[in-house]
This record gives C-alpha cells, structure tokens and sequence, in this order.
C-alpha cells in the first residue's frame, strides 16, 4: 500500500502543523509525537457538539496532573486517512496558537511515520504486521 503524504506547514520554524477536518470542518493540528494523546481544545469540542464519552482521564501536564474529558469525534480525517468514532482528549490548548490540537502517539503509533522537514509533508505508512 503506498503512504499517505499530509502536505502541513512549520509555525515558529520548528511547530509542524498539519490540516486535519473533524465532522467536515478544517481544522490545524500540531504534529507531537511527544504527546501521548490525540487532544483537541475543549472550546472546539463545544463548538463541533462532541460527546464526552469518559470524565475523568488524567494527563500529566508540566507541573501538574490535568483532568480532562474524554470525546467521541464521529468523522475524523488526516490526508487520505478516514476514521470513525475517533477518541480525543478535551486538553485546553493556549488561545494564541494556531492550531487547536496536538496529533498524538495513540493516533500515530498505527503508522510508521516520517517528517520531511524540507518539503513540510507528513507522510504516514501502514505499519508492518
């Protein structure tokens, strides 16, 4: 099967933000690999009328553990990449940032993943079985 490649941009010089459309809208993810988890700013989620589906998932944040919701997106689409009844973390993201979710590792560990920082393209591979 060939990879998918996810065209995104680089914010700061060093941010790879990559477009990810949740139920039809257009949104900017931050590609993190360091994240454990697929997150979306609460605010979004409000506004998208995601259903929260677990209420008590603890995030280590960088001083402190975090509470946060847990939410069912029923179309989620990175590239040519289709999911359904995707989980995501409801984790407040600063308003300033231009992206309102972070691509994490439960999402990307179903792919071997590689960023080719010269050409700002995301390419996912199915994983080897």
């Amino acid at each position: 099967m060939s990879p998918w490649r996810v065209k995104g941009h680089f914010r700061r010089d060093s941010l790879f933000v990559a477009p990810v459309r949740l139920n039809g809208r257009s949104f900017s993810f931050l590609f993190d690999p360091g994240a454990a988890y697929l997150t979306i700013n609460p605010d979004v989620a409000t506004i998208l009328d995601l259903r929260v589906i677990d209420n008590q998932p603890l995030l280590q944040g960088a001083y402190y553990p975090i509470n946060c919701p847990v939410y069912q997106v029923p179309a989620f689409q990175i590239g040519f990449i289709h999911r359904t009844n995707v989980r995501i973390v409801g984790m407040p993201l600063d308003p300033r940032l231009d992206f309102i979710g972070l691509l994490g590792m439960d999402f990307l560990r179903q792919y071997r993943f590689t960023l080719e920082p010269d050409t700002a393209t995301l390419i996912l591979r199915p994983r080897r079985k």
